[in-house]
């Protein structure tokens, strides 16, 4: 991988991948790597969940995929964004990071970005509010502004079981707290990516965090 050179909008070589970085990729399969290499438009996410809800954002907005645009949505997983980004600090392209706060923004956003701050086709988005701790809160904050709409919210997103469980609630507050405490419980990945999965293909209409509305938008 260090030894690759690349010809795009210009030329360009990954000798200043450090050793760790390549020592990592080179333990992995290499289709996410060649992604990141060859990716002139990349959103870099936490999850599944973020990809799709940024798919659906981003086909909402333009009436059309991202790879219509040259946009690839890569989900880190475990590897971690910094392995990613170590490479395309070396190729320049255009990178969006999305990534969870986990309730503490300036710690592990604001601090955390510091690394990349030289870099300016690297940006970071994320809810500056703490307590927007990761998707799944950012958008039940962004879906609150009255019982009737936060009830929207969770017919989409949520199982029918669920659904009725959630019915039960009748303060605005109360059903703000069950939702985010649903997604924090036992198989919170499966529940976050069924959610994500249910909002893709329904019909209905929800509002977006404008972090992730921001992530998208891309000078042409």
């Amino acid at each position: 991988l260090n030894n690759r050179c690349l010809l795009s909008t210009e030329y360009a070589r990954l000798t200043d991948i450090d050793p760790k970085t390549v020592k990592t990729l080179k333990r992995l399969p290499g289709y996410d790597t060649l992604r990141v290499v060859l990716a002139q438009k990349l959103i870099l996410v936490e999850g599944p969940s973020d990809e799709l809800l940024i798919r659906k954002l981003y086909m909402k907005t333009h009436n059309r995929s991202p790879e219509d645009d040259g946009v690839d949505i890569l989900v880190v997983r475990g590897i971690g964004f910094k392995t990613y980004l170590n490479i395309v600090k070396s190729i320049k392209h255009t990178v969006r990071v999305v990534k969870d706060n986990d309730g503490d923004y300036t710690k592990n956003i604001k601090e955390w970005s510091k690394e990349y701050g030289d870099y300016s086709f690297i940006t970071f988005y994320s809810p500056r509010e703490n307590e927007q701790y990761s998707l799944e809160p950012a958008l039940v904050e962004a879906n609150c502004q009255s019982i009737q709409e936060l009830d929207h919210l969770a017919e989409v997103m949520l199982s029918a079981p669920t659904f009725t469980k959630y019915q039960v609630c009748t303060d605005l507050e109360v059903k703000k707290r069950f939702l985010k405490t649903w997604f924090e419980g036992g198989d919170s990945g499966s529940k976050k990516v069924d959610s994500a999965l249910r909002i893709l293909d329904s019909d209905k209409e929800i509002k977006y965090p404008s972090y992730l509305k921001a992530a998208i938008k891309f000078d042409p």
